[in-house]
């Protein structure tokens, strides 16, 4: 980051996270998710999203916003229940590339 560039906070419209980002670059990747700013954790899953699904940005973006919200709802119980979902995906993903 050059000195004397306009920095700000973003926050991640998926998990909350926040980064202290170039406008340039806020602006690129609001660009990318239809207007949302993601981290790039965030970004990675829905990448992944996109390619096991075969669908666009907006719906991957739902899917993960979806899965965390389910992450972080109430007892551990949905924890564990997303995080099986999680390891679900990861090996169907692994899968149908060894295919």
């Amino acid at each position: 980051m050059a000195s004397g560039e306009a920095v700000e906070r973003a926050e991640c419209g998926c998990c909350g996270m926040w980064e202290e980002c170039t406008l340039e670059y806020i602006g690129w990747v609001r660009a990318r998710f239809g207007g949302v700013w993601v981290c790039g954790l965030c970004e990675e899953a829905i990448k992944d999203e996109r390619a096991r699904l075969g669908v666009g940005v907006e719906v991957a973006l739902r899917v993960h916003a979806t899965f965390r919200e389910t992450a972080n709802a109430g007892p551990p119980i949905h924890l564990a229940q997303s995080i099986v979902q999680l390891i679900k995906k990861i090996m169907s993903s692994t899968s149908s590339s060894l295919i």
